[in-house]
């Protein structure tokens, strides 16, 4: 691996990267997309390179001769998985009403600074927890939750699948959720929606939400994860 990069390093001194470009897409391992893509864009640069999560690809820009090398540092890189984390991720599924909810039951204190941000940014007033989804995982794989809720005199199901992935591991670590759809139905209707969102270890932030037409109430999804042992 430090053979490949001073390779690298010489040919980038040398101004190889001047010479006619060539594009080459690079398959590899989810979980090693990040460190891959990362120390290939200090070589190429952020514009040179492009990537795809869901399929695990990369797809680089660069001279002949320094894509030579940069495939030798990708299959190197990708030849080993860096040690696997564990993810535990907790999802709260909210009802978000335009009025107060009086008769609603007291709301976990931790969810406290999320709702104070759905007041600031929306106009809805009231709030229910609905359910709790607890998904475990490994970095890089993907997993998914589903479940019912009764709202009013209806049923409304719900389905959620995601990828997370230690992205960071400073302290308080960052996992990523990738890729993640949400869809809620109720008599015949589906919506829904999908985000990416990073997430520092023990922060509660909203995901998204969903909404029926002419629906004066809202689902809302926010999330807190670790990193277990």
């Amino acid at each position: 691996m430090k053979r490949a990069l001073v390779v690298l390093a010489t040919l980038f001194a040398s101004c190889a990267w001047a010479q006619e470009q060539a594009v080459k897409v690079f398959t590899v391992k989810p979980a090693n997309m990040e460190r891959i893509q990362h120390t290939v864009k200090m070589v190429v640069g952020d514009q040179n390179v492009t990537f795809d999560t869901a399929s695990a690809t990369i797809v680089v820009r660069a001279s002949p001769t320094l894509m030579e090398a940069v495939g030798q540092v990708v299959k190197e890189l990708d030849a080993t998985l860096p040690s696997t984390k564990n993810i535990e991720l907790t999802f709260y599924i909210l009802q978000a009403t335009r009025e107060p909810a009086p008769d609603a039951a007291p709301l976990p204190a931790e969810l406290q600074p999320a709702i104070d941000q759905l007041k600031s940014v929306f106009a809805y007033q009231g709030f229910r927890l609905l359910d709790t989804a607890l998904i475990r995982s490994r970095s890089g794989e993907m997993a998914q939750a589903s479940g019912q809720v009764q709202m009013g005199d209806s049923t409304t199901g719900y389905h959620l699948n995601l990828r997370a992935l230690v992205s960071s591991e400073t302290h308080p670590a960052t996992i990523r959720i990738d890729n993640s759809n949400f869809q809620q139905w109720t008599k015949g209707t589906t919506v829904g929606f999908s985000a990416n969102v990073d997430l520092k270890e023990g922060q509660r932030a909203v995901i998204g939400k969903t909404s029926m037409e002419g629906s004066k109430s809202a689902f809302i999804l926010v999330a807190s994860g670790r990193i277990v042992e």
